[in-house]
């Protein structure tokens, strides 16, 4: 028989069958290799109390997760430690002798800030998605997946008082300064505020009904702030329960940080970037209360850009003139005064003062050096970028790898 050359069908039918297996494998591990080669999700980040120590924890509910700690000044890092599934919370105790996290595989831990080595490990039934010291750094609160928040007694690694009352799922917790109270977010609960000793449940706050997934104390004076899926920020007199302020133009609330000493709140949305606000609470001094009457004074100039340049002049001010624009947009005497303390009001918190961009992915958490001058921002990009608060400007830059 002569040769032709040509494959046979037979043989050919071998061969396309053996390429479309050879594609198959293909297409199967490289979205694989591509995950492994994913950088970490950065989940959360805390400064030490002294401000020199920087720590991150990454990891995903399914994947495995790191505690990572970075001296500031040089970015030398200086151990990490591996839990088997994500870590999405951290903090610092008091002293900055001990560092707390939350896992996703059902414990609290407590890790020397020496070496990184375990002292005590407290177990759950489900996720641990907050931490939180108490200011005399003799106990622990955690946020658990159980609905429960527990306050832990250190010394004996007992529970001291069970917080009962969320129906979902809760996603932070935090102390106030006293210690006296806590305060919690429990997604479609909203935010509650308990008293700390008995754990009994003073106040629900909502978002409207929509997902509230953080929340935390100001630190000076009574005030709350929370986060919400609908895109706001409130904040909340823990005293009377009133709603003071509500910020928004940031996208649905993935997370929030507050500094007093930078006089500013740090949002994260569901997004790459972050957004500033002014939140100065601070009464104004007499001298500054006066100017800001003043000014508030000539919002019914005769002249149209007089009215316009106080109201930019009243912007700058920032939060700190909320108050007095609150009680002339409900009770001045003059129509032109309540519309415009309404609208400057409005500008102040519906417009961040500044949006930092720089992360190539959703940023998921964010903390402030205990004196102001950083902010660091942890994303699924793999990296903490560090934010000079004077500048606004990005000033480092730290990528964690598998």
């Amino acid at each position: 028989m002569k040769r032709t050359g040509k494959p046979q069908p037979a043989r050919q039918g071998t061969r396309v069958a053996s390429r479309r297996l050879a594609l198959c494998l293909i297409l199967l591990l490289v979205p694989a290799a591509a995950r492994a080669a994913d950088p970490p999700s950065v989940r959360a980040a805390a400064f030490s109390p002294d401000g020199k120590l920087l720590a991150a924890s990454t990891g995903e509910p399914t994947q495995p997760g790191t505690i990572v700690l970075w001296e500031v000044s040089t970015r030398a890092r200086l151990w990490q430690h591996a839990e088997k599934k994500g870590i999405p919370a951290v903090a610092f105790s008091p002293d900055g002798r001990t560092v707390a996290i939350g896992s996703y595989g059902t414990d609290a831990a407590l890790l020397d800030v020496a070496n990184g080595q375990v002292k005590k490990t407290l177990r759950h039934p489900k996720e641990v998605r907050g931490v939180a010291f108490a200011p005399d750094g003799r106990r622990l609160a955690t946020a658990c997946w159980d609905k429960l928040i527990r306050v832990w007694d250190l010394a004996t690694g007992m529970v001291q008082v069970t917080c009962t009352g969320h129906r979902d799922r809760i996603f932070s917790v935090d102390f106030s300064l006293d210690g006296k109270q806590l305060l919690s977010a429990g997604g479609s609960d909203g935010a509650k505020l308990w008293d700390a000793a008995t754990g009994n449940e003073k106040r629900t706050w909502s978002h409207a009904g929509f997902f509230v997934p953080c929340a935390q104390f100001a630190q000076d004076g009574p005030w709350a702030i929370t986060g919400g899926y609908e895109g706001t920020v409130r904040l909340w007199n823990t005293d009377t329960g009133a709603l003071r302020a509500r910020f928004s133009g940031t996208g649905g609330v993935q997370q929030l940080a507050f500094s007093q000493a930078a006089r500013t709140l740090a949002v994260c949305g569901h997004g790459r970037d972050l957004s500033l606000f002014d939140l100065d609470l601070r009464a104004p001094e007499s001298k500054d209360l006066a100017h800001i009457r003043s000014l508030l004074a000539k919002l019914d100039d005769d002249s149209y850009e007089l009215r316009e340049a106080i109201s930019k002049q009243l912007l700058e001010i920032g939060f700190t003139a909320e108050v007095e624009l609150r009680k002339e947009m409900q009770k001045s005497r003059s129509a032109e005064v309540r519309i415009r303390a309404r609208r400057v009001r409005q500008e102040m918190l519906s417009k961040p003062r500044v949006t930092l961009r720089g992360h190539r992915d959703e940023v998921l958490g964010v903390a402030f050096s205990p004196d102001g001058k950083l902010l660091a921002s942890g994303s699924k990009d793999g990296t903490i970028r560090l934010w000079d608060m004077a500048s606004k400007q990005e000033v480092g830059r730290i990528a964690l790898r598998r």
